[in-house]
C-alpha cells in the first residue's frame, strides 16, 4: 500500500521518507534498506528540527540513536533515546557474524555516547535498564516504561462468539497457541519436540499465526516429525486481533536465555489485552517469566525442558477453571500496567519534564 509523503493525522504532521524495499528475511538487502532509511531520515530532520524541540530516536533500525542525537545536539533540541532492543549485542548473542569483532566494539562505543547525550533513555524493562548501568549509562538518565496494546482494539472474544473458529476448524479443540513473529531471537525445538508428545490427544493442536526468518525451519520439522496436529495461518488484519488473539487457549511466548536484557518480546502485550495466559520458554528470571509469576498470568518452562512443557500443556488442558482464572488475571494485568492510556500518561508525563 502506498502511503502520502506528507499528511496530517489528528492534528500530528507525518513525513514519509522513500527507501529501498529488500525486507528483512535477506541481511544483506535489509543493511541496504536501514542505509537508506538513515540517509532520508537525517536529511528530513536537520529540515524539521528547531531549538528546544524534543527529538525521539527509537533503536529500529539499529542505531538510529547515533544519527538523532547528533541532529538533536546541533540543533540545540533535546533528545530521548527509545530503546527498544540493544544492537550490536543481539547479533552478538545469535552468533551472527557478519561484523568483525572490532567494529562491534566501535558500534557499541558509538552507541553508548548517543545514550550519554539523551536526556533520557527510555527503556522497556529491568533486565535491560542493569544492561545500560553495566555499560556505563548513569541511572539518573534512565526510565523504565513498558510497551502496550490498544485495550479497545484488543479484548477477550469468547470461543463461541469467535468467527475463527469455525473458519479454521477448531470446534472442540484445545488450542496451544504462537502469535506474531518467528524471529531469530526466539526458540521452537522445544515447542515442537512438545506437540510431537502431545499429538496422540486429537483435542490438542498448535497454531503459528504470522511468519518470519525462523517460519520456513518451523514447517520442515512439522513435515520432519509428521505433526498433523500443528497448523499455520498468516498475520491477521488489525481488526481481527481480538479474534486471533483470543483464539488459543493458551500462548506460547519464546526467547533465548542469551537475548534477556536486549528485548523483550512485543507480542506480550497484546496476549494481556485478549485476556489468555502465557506459557514462556526461555529464562526463568527473565522479564517475561517474572511478570507472568507477579502477575498469576501464566508459568515458564526451561529452553529445552520438554517434559515440564508438556505437563504445562496438560495441565491446562485439563483443568477449565485454571484458564479461566488465568485468563481473568492477564486482561486485569494488562488494565494495571499495559494499557495504552496509562502509558500515554507516562510518556505525556516524562515529555512534559523536559
Amino acid at each position: 500500500m502506498s502511503l502520502a509523503k506528507f499528511e496530517v493525522v489528528n492534528g500530528v504532521e507525518i513525513h514519509r521518507i522513500r527507501t529501498t524495499d529488500f525486507g528483512r528475511n535477506w541481511i544483506p538487502g535489509r543493511v541496504i534498506d536501514y542505509l537508506s532509511y538513515f540517509v532520508g531520515m537525517s536529511w528530513k530532520l536537520l529540515k524539521l528540527t528547531n531549538k528546544d524541540d524534543v527529538v525521539v530516536g527509537k533503536t529500529d533500525p539499529p542505531l538510529t540513536s547515533v544519527i538523532t542525537s547528533f541532529i538533536a545536539k546541533l540543533k540545540n533540541a533535546k533528545h530521548i533515546c527509545w530503546i527498544q532492543d540493544l544492537f550490536p549485542e543481539v547479533v552478538v548473542a545469535l552468533n551472527i557474524k557478519i561484523i568483525p569483532k572490532f567494529f562491534i566494539k566501535f558500534l557499541i562505543w558509538i552507541r553508548n555516547l548517543s545514550l550519554k547525550r539523551s536526556s533520557v533513555n527510555v527503556v522497556i524493562g529491568e533486565r535491560m535498564k542493569q544492561k545500560l548501568l553495566a555499560s556505563g549509562i548513569t541511572e539518573d538518565s534512565i526510565r523504565i516504561l513498558p510497551n502496550w496494546s490498544d485495550g479497545e482494539n484488543v479484548h477477550p472474544v469468547s470461543k463461541h462468539n469467535n468467527s475463527l473458529v469455525s473458519q479454521w476448524n477448531l470446534e472442540n479443540k484445545f488450542v496451544v497457541g504462537y502469535s506474531g513473529n518467528m524471529g531469530r531471537v526466539h526458540e521452537f525445538d522445544t515447542l515442537m519436540q512438545a506437540a510431537d508428545r502431545l499429538k496422540s490427544i486429537e483435542d490438542i493442536v498448535f497454531i503459528f499465526i504470522g511468519g518470519g526468518p525462523q517460519k520456513d525451519y518451523i514447517q520442515s520439522l512439522k513435515n520432519k516429525l509428521n505433526l498433523s496436529n500443528v497448523l499455520f495461518f498468516p498475520y491477521q488484519d488489525y481488526n481481527q486481533l481480538s479474534e486471533s488473539l483470543s483464539l488459543p487457549d493458551v500462548h506460547i511466548i519464546s526467547l533465548r536465555p542469551q537475548i534477556e536484557g536486549l528485548c523483550v518480546p512485543s507480542k506480550f502485550y497484546g496476549v494481556m489485552a485478549a485476556g489468555r495466559p502465557v506459557i514462556f520458554i526461555g529464562d526463568q528470571f527473565g522479564e517475561i517469566a517474572q511478570f507472568l509469576k507477579r502477575d498469576g498470568t501464566g508459568s515458564s518452562v526451561a529452553q529445552g525442558d520438554v517434559t515440564n512443557l508438556v505437563q504445562q500443556i496438560k495441565n491446562c488442558y485439563q483443568h477449565t477453571q485454571l484458564i479461566q482464572q488465568l485468563s481473568c488475571n492477564a486482561r486485569s494485568a494488562f488494565e494495571l500496567r499495559y494499557a495504552k492510556r496509562l502509558v500515554f500518561f507516562k510518556w505525556e508525563s516524562l515529555l512534559n519534564s523536559l
